[in-house]
């Protein structure tokens, strides 16, 4: 953990940065997850930063109005990181404080006493012309645009008592990213596992048998 001073409307902000230091986060409680994610829910809809509730915390919501028990941190999906960045200096002041910055794909925020963590994921184009017309990039791995263009449904899926914006027909999603069993609930850090695979198999898979047919026609 170190002081870190970056410049954001050409004003200094310091924060702790954790860039480089080892990922400890214990097991939230229910409360602690259901407190950040309102604080952060509130705040960025003052901003104007639409978001979604992704990964994890989507799963917990669809499949069981609540969040995955043992669960280290709460998931979302934010679609505009310039508002999200230029408001960092806002959402300290009120309490959510950001530790890691991973620009275009992460940026993870903590609460006051540290009894929680949030991490939020960048929606963003392709550039490659491979995949840039039919997929998006979430967490820097390639998901199909098709999940996210019938746009975001406020009132459909709650933990607990208070709904939260998630992607139209999220159970398509979550069987692309966790599998067809994904309503059945794993021991451990099976479905993270399955996940990884999902995300990062794809586009490597698709890419370098791409690279290879290319190679053959081009002899490069």
């Amino acid at each position: 953990m170190r002081e870190k001073t970056i410049m954001i409307t050409d004003n200094p902000f310091t924060y702790m940065d954790e860039v480089g230091d080892p990922y400890v986060f214990n097991a939230m409680t229910q409360e602690d997850m259901a407190n950040i994610l309102a604080l952060a829910s509130n705040l960025l809809k003052e901003c104007g930063i639409e978001f979604m509730l992704a990964f994890g915390t989507l799963l917990g919501s669809v499949r069981e109005n609540s969040f995955i028990k043992g669960d280290d941190d709460v998931d979302i999906i934010v679609t505009d990181e310039k508002k999200l960045y230029e408001n960092l200096p806002y959402l300290a002041e009120r309490g959510l404080y950001i530790n890691r910055i991973f620009e275009t794909e992460l940026y993870t925020f903590h609460s006051e006493g540290r009894k929680g963590h949030i991490d939020m994921y960048v929606l963003r184009p392709i550039d490659r012309w491979l995949y840039k017309d039919w997929c998006v990039s979430i967490r820097g791995h390639y998901a199909p645009k098709r999940f996210f263009e019938d746009g975001i449904d406020k009132e459909n899926y709650c933990i607990g008592d208070i709904c939260y914006p998630c992607p139209k027909h999220p159970e398509n999603l979550l069987e692309w990213w966790y599998g067809k069993t994904w309503r059945i609930p794993q021991a451990g850090k099976a479905t993270e596992d399955v996940l990884l695979r999902r995300i990062e198999l794809f586009p490597g898979k698709y890419w370098r048998k791409g690279r290879r047919y290319l190679k053959r026609v081009f002899g490069k």
